[in-house]
């Protein structure tokens, strides 16, 4: 959390919150069991396979460099919304070989948020494989395979409405090319 519109308290230095739950969140099992689907219709990581668009592309690129790269992915659920993800395949976050490359990636993406938006109120979130214990039977067999860590950055810039609410579905009045190219072009 950062600044008081993302629920920060009112200290002035970065902080974060480690929570651990007994339970998936709706959101986390949704997101794993699509990109278990995915790897079983095409026999790979979907996360990987968006990596490579991206970087073909190149429009939603923020930055690139030290093993990571940070986008704002395609049907952004808010503006100026950031994925940071690792290049290489891996299902957990506590694996990372290179915590020194994520740290100057974060530190990047957070100063170009800060100085090209006048230092908005953001949440991040990082998301990795569910503890498991892998048996004949075990639900997340696969996710070593078919799962891949990344870290979710929220600008608070808009406000949820009862819309947003009520079916789920998010406005965005920023392409997340634009705001690639916004933050990509924002000099620190």
């Amino acid at each position: 959390n950062h600044g008081a519109g993302a629920g920060a308290s009112p200290c002035r230095h970065s902080r974060t919150q480690l929570i651990g739950l007994p339970v998936n969140p709706r959101r986390v099992k949704e997101e794993l069991s699509g990109s278990r689907r995915y790897y079983e219709y095409r026999e790979r990581c979907l996360f990987c396979d968006l990596i490579h668009q991206e970087i073909r592309d190149g429009s939603r690129i923020i930055a690139r460099h030290n093993g990571f790269v940070a986008i704002a992915p395609f049907a952004s659920r808010f503006p100026f919304e950031i994925w940071v993800l690792p290049e290489d395949h891996s299902c957990d976050f506590y694996r990372s070989r290179d915590s020194a490359g994520l740290g100057r990636m974060m530190k990047t993406v957070l100063k170009k948020l800060s100085v090209g938006l006048n230092d908005p109120p953001y949440n991040f979130m990082i998301h990795t494989a569910p503890f498991r214990r892998i048996t004949s039977t075990g639900h997340w067999r696969t996710v070593e395979h078919d799962y891949h860590w990344h870290i979710e950055i929220m600008p608070r810039l808009t406000r949820m409405a009862g819309f947003e609410w009520g079916s789920g579905f998010y406005i965005n009045p920023t392409p997340p090319e634009d705001a690639a190219g916004f933050l990509r072009d924002t000099e620190v």
